[in-house]
């Protein structure tokens, strides 16, 4: 199993809180929804949260065309506005996954602690 470095980790939290302002405003209910507006199958999401990994850059260049579009699409403003909302946030994730990108190729031996309780917490044991 892969070792997770502290910016797979904010990875998948700009993915999780992209979802979760999409879910807010809309576009998508489920991750399934969010999968099929990246072009992928409807497990892709769930998939790669599983394995630890965040969505394609690739993924949210097409999901961002897609809100482009349907913006300029409809006819009500405010649908309009609200798919132009939608389509800077998914560039925000994408400006901030490439920030996470070069902190990655900066410093590559950032992993991430995992958090084990102290030898004497656990045995009681004091120093």
């Amino acid at each position: 199993m892969r070792t997770n470095t502290a910016q797979d980790e904010d990875n998948l939290r700009v993915d999780q809180r992209l979802l979760s302002e999409l879910k807010k405003l809309g576009i998508v209910e489920t991750q399934y929804d969010l999968s099929r507006l990246c072009g992928k199958n409807p497990s892709y999401y769930s998939t790669m949260r599983a394995k630890g990994y965040g969505l394609k850059l690739g993924s949210l260049v097409l999901l961002s065309s897609r809100l482009r579009q349907r913006s300029s699409e409809v006819n009500d403003p405010r649908l309009s506005m609200v798919f132009h909302h939608a389509d800077r946030m998914v560039r925000d994730a994408i400006d901030e996954k490439c920030r996470l990108r070069e902190l990655e190729i900066r410093y590559p031996q950032r992993k991430r602690k995992k958090h084990r309780p102290r030898r004497e917490a656990v045995h009681g044991v004091s120093p």
